[in-house]
C-alpha cells in the first residue's frame, strides 16, 4: 500500500515529522493563518485548492484519505471525489466539515452518541472505537534508558536529577476553542512552579511567538533561569513525558499520553469541556486545575519511573480496519 503524506508548516510539525524518521517521505503544503477568523477561513480555502492541485499533480488513483481534523483535507477530497475518513476526539471544536463532508468520522467510544448527535453527526457516519487516539503511537513506545539524566546534563541542570521534574505545555492560543481563562491559569501556575525550590520546569512551548510571550512573563520571577528550562529545540514529546515526575497541560493531546504512560496528570484547559476530558476526569486519570485554589491539588513529588502501561494495538486494529475497506 502507497501512502501519500502531506504537513501544514505550523508550529514544530516538520521538525517532529523528521525526528521521528519521516524526513524526505512528506510535502509541505499551507501554513497557518493565525487565530484570526476570517484568516483561518482564508487559510482553510487556500490549503484545499493547494492539495487539489498537489493530488492531480500525483497523476494516482487515491483510494482513501485519513486525517485527525484536518478540515482542509476533507474540502478538497470532497472536490475530488475520493473517499474521507476523520477522526476526532474533542466535540466542541468547529465540526460541521467533518460532520457534513466526512465518509465517515471515527471517535472514541467515550463520547455518548446523545453528544455526538447533539453537534449533528449522522449516526450513519459515526464509527466509534473502544481507547483514545494517543495509543496508537503510544502502544508500541519504549522509554530511552537516562534520557532524564541526559536531558537535564544538556540543559545544564546535571548535578539535579533529583529534584521534581514537571513537563508544562501552555494552551494552544491560536486554536478557535482557545479560552482567555487558559492564560490566567498559566500564569498561576508559572508562579507556583518557578516558586518551588525543589522542582525543574520544563516548558514545551507550542510556536516561537509563544515561546518569547512566556520569557516575558518569567522574566521578572526571581530564580526562574536556574528552576526552569524553555524549550526551543524539538524533542521527542513521549519520552520528555515519561521522564517526568508529572505533565501539566493547556492541551489535550500530551495529557492523554502522560495518562497512557502512567503519569501524574494536570489539566488547565478553560474551554467547554469534552466527553472525553469529562470522563477521564471521573475515572481519575486527569486532574483539572479549574482556579488559583486547586493549585493545591499538584502533588510536587517524585514518582516511581516503572515500564509504560500494557496497552494493547487495539485501536490500531481498528483504524487499519477502518481503512482497509476502501482499498
Amino acid at each position: 500500500m502507497e501512502v501519500i503524506l502531506t504537513v501544514r508548516d505550523h508550529s514544530q510539525t516538520v521538525e517532529l515529522l523528521d525526528l521521528a524518521g519521516f524526513a524526505g517521505t512528506y510535502t509541505i503544503i499551507g501554513r497557518h493563518y493565525g487565530k484570526n477568523r476570517i484568516d483561518k477561513v482564508r487559510g482553510l480555502l487556500v490549503r484545499s485548492k493547494q492539495l487539489v492541485s498537489h493530488v492531480n499533480q500525483q497523476h494516482k488513483q487515491i483510494s482513501v484519505a485519513v486525517s485527525h481534523g484536518s478540515r482542509s483535507m476533507v474540502l478538497a477530497t470532497r472536490w475530488l471525489k475520493i473517499p474521507v475518513l476523520t477522526m476526532y476526539d474533542y466535540e466542541f471544536t468547529e465540526t460541521s466539515i467533518f460532520n457534513r463532508f466526512s465518509t465517515k468520522v471515527l471517535v472514541p467510544d467515550r463520547i455518548p452518541d446523545t453528544v455526538l448527535n447533539g453537534i449533528g453527526l449522522a449516526a450513519n457516519k459515526r464509527v466509534k472505537y473502544a481507547g483514545i487516539k494517543e495509543e496508537l503511537y503510544v502502544n508500541p513506545f519504549e522509554p530511552t534508558a537516562g534520557f532524564r539524566e541526559r536531558f537535564l546534563a544538556r540543559h545544564g541542570h546535571e548535578s539535579e536529577a533529583c529534584k521534581v521534574l514537571v513537563t508544562l505545555r501552555p494552551p494552544a492560543t491560536t486554536a478557535n476553542y482557545h479560552s482567555d481563562k487558559s492564560e490566567v491559569l498559566l500564569d498561576g501556575i508559572l508562579h507556583f512552579l518557578l516558586s518551588a525550590e525543589h522542582v525543574i520546569t520544563v516548558i514545551v512551548p507550542r510556536t516561537h511567538e509563544q515561546t518569547a510571550e512566556i520569557a516575558e512573563r518569567i522574566a521578572n520571577v526571581a530564580d526562574a533561569g536556574s528552576r526552569c528550562i524553555l524549550l526551543d529545540e524539538v524533542i521527542d514529546g513521549l519520552e520528555l513525558a515519561f521522564a517526568s515526575d508529572l505533565l501539566i497541560s493547556g492541551g489535550g493531546t500530551m495529557n492523554r499520553e502522560a495518562a497512557l504512560l502512567g503519569v501524574p496528570v494536570y489539566s488547565i484547559f478553560a474551554g467547554r469541556q469534552g466527553a472525553l476530558d469529562r470522563r477521564m476526569e471521573s475515572d481519575g486519570e486527569i486532574t483539572f486545575i479549574r482556579d488559583a485554589r486547586d493549585l493545591s491539588k499538584i502533588r510536587l513529588e517524585r514518582r516511581k519511573h516503572e515500564q509504560t502501561k500494557a496497552l494493547t494495538d487495539r485501536v490500531e486494529s481498528f483504524v487499519i480496519e477502518q481503512i482497509s475497506a476502501f482499498l
